[in-house]
């Protein structure tokens, strides 16, 4: 394993044994990556097989023919590794979480109400026919009438009685009903169509912004290592303690260093460390909020539509015949549920072991980068020993 890494690590290989493991290693991590990439786009981002396919083949070329040739672009992609466990990582998790959750409950909210309100229709068509059809009913009873008293001889002559008539046009009141009904389900079908089409839009354009944020965060950091060395050089390893007692013979540390300094492989937290845990958190139970949110007004549309559809089923019938296609609500589905919370779990584990995701992102940075880590090193060592001759309190430059 140690002979690997260093084949791997290392800027240019020392010989062909070292070369022939390295080819080995970037096919495997390109074919690794391509196949994660390519699952990722068929069954979540919804990319046919035949684009994800091109495309991850095509990413798959280009990034093996870069992490054989180019020393700095393995590094990225290494670190990208465990920068997956930390915010960006999370990130791509949750936004993934609260797309489901509005690409399946947003249509489904939208197909519920197109559905609601052409039964509505229905049910307010057959009210309108049948009140005008109960104008018939005195019409045709004072017909009865008049014919009854015409048969009297003293009444025959004159006209006690006005007739009751009906200029409405039912068939035609249907027509117009029928016509906004119609026009009212096809607004709400483009509707429906318009956002299932916007969602699946947005998730890919957010999917792609974020991979690009990840490894954007992944080069900002490596920069960052290679430039400033300051940065995230905050770590207890190995090698610093080696070098305090190899130069003083002395590795005790400073108060003010025993708490900013960490292990790397410790389970204690430091204070910056425990403040970006806390406000993953929040970022967390926001992202849980919004999920929820979107949960509930589904599940709270489809108990209100069905309360209201039962309603108006209890409106007696009458005979009539309407040429009408009747279709049930569609129920919110559980596996979305299912799936948000999977999300949402995998985001929280996630938030457990940042800490050691970090860590394990210096590492590797360290280890492709070994005379960088010396120099940040003899830094580190060097504010220790300027720290000794200071009196405790006093401010680290």
């Amino acid at each position: 394993m140690p002979f690997v890494w260093n084949a791997y690590s290392k800027p240019c290989p020392s010989g062909a044994c070292e070369m022939l493991t390295l080819i080995l290693l970037c096919i495997l991590v390109s074919f690794t990556i391509s196949t994660l990439l390519f699952v990722w786009m068929v069954f979540s981002l919804g990319y046919t097989h035949f684009v994800a396919g091109i495309l991850t083949g095509v990413s798959a070329l280009v990034m093996l023919l870069l992490l054989i040739l180019v020393h700095p672009v393995r590094c990225v992609i290494t670190v990208t590794v465990p920068s997956l466990g930390t915010k960006q990582g999370r990130k791509i998790i949750l936004s993934t979480a609260l797309l489901y959750a509005i690409t399946s409950c947003v249509p489904n909210i939208t197909n519920n109400m197109a559905r609601s309100l052409h039964m509505m229709k229905c049910s307010a068509g057959n009210i309108t026919h049948s009140v005008l059809e109960s104008c018939n009913v005195p019409k045709e009873a004072l017909r009865d009438i008049e014919n009854k008293l015409a048969d009297l001889p003293l009444i025959s002559s004159r006209d006690y009685f006005f007739k009751l008539e009906s200029d409405v046009d039912v068939k035609d009141m249907e027509k117009s009903l029928s016509q906004v009904s119609e026009s009212v389900k096809a607004d709400l079908a483009m509707l429906h169509s318009t956002v299932g089409q916007v969602s699946q839009v947005l998730k890919k354009i957010i999917a792609a912004l974020f991979v690009v944020l990840m490894i954007g965060s992944s080069v900002v950091y490596v920069k960052g290592y290679l430039t400033h060395i300051k940065h995230d050089n905050v770590y207890q390893s190995h090698q610093l303690m080696e070098a305090l007692q190899r130069v003083s013979g002395d590795v005790t540390l400073p108060r003010s260093y025993k708490k900013k300094l960490v292990k790397t492989s410790g389970v204690r937290m430091s204070a910056r460390e425990l403040k970006r845990g806390l406000w993953g958190m929040l970022a967390l139970l926001i992202y849980a909020l919004m999920c929820g949110i979107m949960l509930g007004l589904d599940h709270f549309v489809y108990r209100s539509l069905q309360s209201l559809l039962a309603w108006t089923s209890d409106i007696p019938d009458i005979r009539a015949t309407v040429h009408v296609q009747m279709t049930s609500l569609s129920a919110p589905e559980h596996s979305v549920l299912t799936l948000i919370c999977t999300f949402l779990t995998i985001a929280f584990f996630m938030l457990l072991v940042e800490v050691f995701a970090r860590r394990l992102r210096r590492k590797v940075c360290a280890s492709f980068y070994r005379s960088r880590e010396e120099q940040r090193t003899q830094y580190l060592l060097w504010k220790i020993l300027e720290k000794r001759k200071r009196p405790e309190g006093s401010d680290d430059s």
